[in-house]
């Protein structure tokens, strides 16, 4: 054969399965858009029907058709034997009808189309998601969480519903910023006050939010706090002490002493406690009663003590604040007071100096004599005869400077000792005639009362008396007698001179 027929066949062959090739693509793509339908992603809600297509090209002989769901063979067209779900049912369009949908119905399902020998099959997959409201269960599944201070917290709250759930926190009500959103929070159990009801609210669109709490305790010592340390009493009269335990977990035992010794109770003197609330009842006080007191609170963790100061002494004097009463004038101003005592006062101290805007907590020391001029003028001021409770007291303080702010404090002392240091008084004197009018004019300015600063009841140990006891007065009185005459000559010149 000559090398030119050669070629020819040559180029025969190559056309010949090069038409081949092309009847057999034309086939393929044929065969590839079999499927008049598209894959679907069908969103429903239970109880509902949902209908997934397989719709293919109606040239096509009757095919095979098998259905899958995640992957596990459903039902298949051409073999009876194989029985779809009860709930399940192919059409002869080959699509499926799935009712009375569930939430475990949620899956992949896949559409597989038997093709004849060379042709493989081909397949059409399809997403369901059932969507329905979330549920809650917690971590731990009692919902209770007990620890000791120093301990982790670790709770939390697992899930169901879909979409899945976004989960926000909550403790006693309050919303906790959380930097993301999660189903579990974890932290240390430094403080009491971290304990409390956590609350985790999961909502996903789907119906209402729903909520679990969990009731978390964190184990530390008692905190006991008492809402007066310094009772004023008198022989004869009902008296009690109270102390709150704001928090003992576990439980704390209870006890209340006297001079470190615990108190022996009888008919006359109760020790109660209702709910959280402890007292120290004393139905008729005598004098062999007053003293110091120590209520405890102890658990496995810690102790708490509140000292008490059961007393005959008077309570803390309040100075009245009235226009109509508080009578100034350039060198003179009148003072008002009043103090409760179930005895009478016998006499009062009241301390007298210039105001410089030095802070309340500086207060007069007897045992002080420096003659500078910040320091505290005492004015010996008789009591009454009065047996009270409530005594009330007037003084006019004399010899003052006109146009200057003062400030007064007063203690009161009956049979039984001294009272504590009142509130500081700011008040002025008014200008005197042709006096040079200082840089501040202090003319318009009215009495201005300070607040008395609660003391704190702490849970170790409550402190009872103020910077200054007047408890022991005779170191006073023999140190500060040559200023009281001073002082009482001064007032009595002043006195002649007004007059």
């Amino acid at each position: 054969m000559s090398r030119h027929a050669s070629l020819v066949v040559q180029l025969k062959m190559w056309s010949l399965n090069i038409c081949c090739l092309i009847l057999m693509c034309t086939h393929l793509l044929q065969c590839e858009r079999q499927f008049k339908s598209v894959p679907v992603t069908v969103k429903s809600y239970k109880d509902e029907t949902v209908l997934l297509p397989c719709y293919l090209d109606e040239s096509d002989v009757k095919p095979r058709v098998r259905w899958y769901k995640d992957g596990t063979l459903l039902g298949d067209s051409k073999d009876p034997g194989t029985l779809l779900p009860p709930r399940v049912q192919m059409h002869a369009n080959f699509s499926i009808q799935i009712n009375e949908i569930r939430e475990s119905d949620t899956a992949a399902y896949t559409c597989e189309v038997i093709r004849p020998e060379p042709w493989g099959p081909i397949r059409q997959t399809h997403s369901v998601e059932v969507q329905y409201p979330p549920t809650v269960m917690t971590i731990p599944d009692d919902g209770f969480l007990e620890v000791k201070k120093g301990e982790f917290v670790d709770i939390g709250c697992e899930t169901t519903g879909f979409p899945p759930p976004v989960v926000e926190w909550r403790k006693d009500g309050e919303v906790m910023e959380i930097l993301e959103h999660r189903s579990r929070i974890r932290f240390k159990a430094s403080h009491r006050m971290q304990a409390g009801a956590y609350e985790c609210i999961a909502n996903n669109g789907v119906g209402s939010p729903v909520a679990a709490s969990i009731r978390v305790i964190i184990q530390d010592a008692p905190v006991v706090i008492a809402q007066r340390t310094f009772v004023h009493t008198a022989p004869g009269l009902r008296a009690a002490l109270l102390a709150d335990v704001q928090f003992a977990v576990p439980p704390a035992r209870t006890a209340w002493y006297r001079d470190g010794r615990p108190v022996n109770t009888d008919d006359r003197v109760l020790s109660i406690a209702q709910g959280s609330t402890y007292q120290l009842i004393f139905r008729s006080i005598r004098t062999t009663d007053l003293g110091n007191y120590t209520f405890r609170a102890e658990n496995k963790l810690g102790m708490a003590d509140v000292s008490y100061k059961l007393t005959g002494v008077p309570n803390i004097a309040s100075f009245k604040v009235d226009p109509a009463l508080n009578k100034a004038s350039p060198t003179g101003f009148t003072l008002v007071w009043e103090v409760d005592s179930y005895s009478t006062i016998i006499e009062y101290y009241l301390w007298i100096r210039q105001y410089y805007g030095r802070p309340a907590t500086d207060e007069p020391d007897p045992l002080n004599t420096d003659p500078s001029a910040s320091i505290w003028s005492k004015i010996v001021v008789p009591g009454d005869s009065s047996e009270g409770p409530i005594h009330n007291a007037l003084y006019v303080v004399r010899g003052l400077t006109p146009s200057t702010v003062y400030e007064a404090l007063v203690a009161s002392r009956n049979r039984f000792g001294w009272s504590k240091l009142s509130a500081v008084l700011h008040f002025a004197t008014e200008p005197g005639v042709g006096n040079t009018p200082s840089v501040v004019d202090y003319s318009d300015i009215s009495p201005i009362l300070e607040d008395i600063e609660t003391e704190p009841q702490n849970i170790s140990q409550a402190q009872i008396f103020g910077i200054y006891d007047f408890v022991d007065n005779n170191n006073c009185k023999r140190s500060c007698i040559s200023q009281t005459l001073f002082v009482t000559a001064l007032l009595l010149l002043y006195f002649r001179l007004c007059v």
